[in-house]
């Protein structure tokens, strides 16, 4: 089909494909990436408050590490999230 087009008609489709492509994989790769420094940053926040929590009330320890374990596995969520829907946005056409 760009066989047929006029030269410079088909160097500009496949130039534009081209960017469409690119700033596919750029967006994919912020997404990725945005999605894992989140989540280490939460990741982060989350335990250096439990360690906090534990200095100031040792006796509530498993109290706390229960519903550290569930802010860090809905933080977590967010990162595979992110990874997928990178992996969908970098390997579908748009």
């Amino acid at each position: 089909m760009i066989a047929d087009l006029p030269l410079w008609i088909a160097t500009a489709t496949t130039q534009i494909a081209a960017t469409q492509d690119a700033g596919a994989y750029i967006g994919a790769g912020l997404m990725i990436g945005g999605g894992a420094v989140g989540a280490g940053i939460g990741d982060g926040v989350v335990t250096s408050q439990l360690v906090a929590g534990l200095a100031r009330q040792p006796e509530a320890r498993g109290t706390l590490t229960t519903w550290m374990f569930i802010g860090v596995g809905l933080i977590e969520a967010y990162a595979v999230i992110a990874l997928v829907f990178g992996i969908i946005i970098a390997f579908t056409k748009p």
